[in-house]
C-alpha cells in the first residue's frame, strides 16, 4: 500500500513488500499505521552501539539501503521482537545510522502513549513521524518512519533475514478469554506472569481452581494501555465482596490497583480477556471464599 501524501519509495521488508505509513493522515485510526504488537513496553531496548553508518546523511539513492544493525546491533521495545534498523535509500538520500538509532529509540520510549492502534508518534527529534506497520508486519516488529511528513528521509525496521522462525514472537492467546492465576509481574519485560487454571469440583469448598492438566507453564503477556480492571475482594478492597453470578469481580479498579496486586504477596486469581494484539485488555478478579 502506498499513500499519495508520501513519494513512492523502494521497500525493503522481509517476507514481502510493506507500504510506508501515511503519517499525516489517519494513522491514529489504523488507516495506515496498522495495529500495535507490544504494548505497555515503556522501557527501550537500546542498540548495542550507534555505529554501522555515517553520522550524517548521504546524498542520492544510488548507494542502496543501509542495514544499521550490521554494526550497531538490533533494536526493539522491551519484551518485543528484536529487528534490524534500515536506513532507506530514496531520491532525497540515505539518513545516517546515528540519526536512525536516535529516532527509533525515541519512538520506542514514546510508543506506549502513541496515537491509535498503530501507536503513531509525531515530531520525533522535531522532524520525524513513526508508527507500527499494518498487520501482520506490525506484530513482527516492523516500524515505519518518515522525515518532514514523509517527503524526506526514511527509516524502517524489519525482521532479520538471518532470524530463524523460532526467534519470532508468536501470539499465544489473541482474542480469547482465559482463567488464570497471576504469579507476579516481570518489570524487566513489562509483562504480567500467570498460569492457566481450571475449576475442579469437590473438596472443602465444593470446588477450587487447579492448573490445567498437562500445562504447568508460566506465561507472560503485556497489559493493554488503560486496561479495565474489576475487583471481587482484594484488587481494590471495599466494604464487601462485589461479584456477579459467576463470582467475577464487578468493582471497577485502576490499572495502578492491578499493578499493586500483581507485585504483592498474593497475586489474584482472575478471568482475563486478551485482545487481538495478545495484550491483556480486561481483568476480572475471581472470588475465592
Amino acid at each position: 500500500m502506498r499513500v499519495t501524501a508520501i513519494k513512492p519509495m523502494k521497500l525493503v521488508m522481509v517476507g514481502g513488500a510493506v507500504a510506508m505509513a501515511a503519517f499525516l493522515s489517519a494513522c491514529s485510526g489504523n488507516g495506515a499505521a496498522g495495529n500495535a504488537s507490544q504494548v505497555k513496553n515503556a522501557a527501550v531496548v537500546q542498540p548495542q552501539a550507534k555505529a554501522g553508518g555515517a553520522a550524517g546523511s548521504s546524498a542520492g539513492g544510488s548507494a542502496g539501503d543501509v542495514n544499521c544493525s550490521t554494526n550497531g546491533g538490533q533494536v526493539g521495545p522491551a519484551g518485543g521482537p528484536m529487528v534490524d534498523l534500515i536506513a532507506v535509500s530514496t531520491e532525497e538520500g540515505t539518513p545516517g545510522c546515528t540519526e536512525a538509532f536516535n529516532v527509533i529509540s525515541e519512538y520506542y520510549a514514546k510508543a506506549p502513549n502513541g496515537e491509535g492502534p498503530g501507536r503513531r508518534v509525531l515530531d520525533i527529534a522535531g522532524h520525524w513521524d513513526c508508527a507500527k506497520a499494518a498487520e501482520p508486519e506490525g506484530s513482527q516488529g516492523v516500524v515505519l518512519c518518515g522525515k518532514d511528513g514523509g517527503t524526506g528521509f526514511r527509516i524502517e525496521t524489519a525482521p532479520s533475514k538471518d532470524s530463524a522462525p523460532s526467534n519470532q514472537v508468536t501470539q499465544r492467546f489473541p482474542n480469547t478469554t482465559q482463567t488464570v492465576q497471576f504469579t507476579g509481574y516481570d518489570t524487566t519485560a513489562n509483562m504480567a506472569r500467570f498460569q492457566l487454571v481450571t475449576w475442579q469440583a469437590g473438596g472443602p469448598d465444593n470446588g477450587h481452581y487447579v492448573p490445567v492438566a498437562g500445562d504447568t507453564k508460566t506465561y507472560r503477556l503485556p497489559l493493554e494501555n488503560h486496561e479495565q480492571v474489576f475487583s471481587a475482594s482484594t484488587v481494590c478492597p471495599g466494604d464487601s465482596v462485589t461479584v456477579d453470578g459467576q463470582g467475577r469481580g464487578t468493582k471497577a479498579c485502576t490499572p495502578q490497583d492491578l499493578m499493586q496486586a500483581l507485585t504483592g504477596d498474593t497475586p489474584p486469581l482472575a478471568e482475563i480477556q486478551v485482545d487481538g494484539n495478545d495484550h491483556i485488555a480486561v481483568v476480572k478478579e475471581l472470588y475465592q471464599p
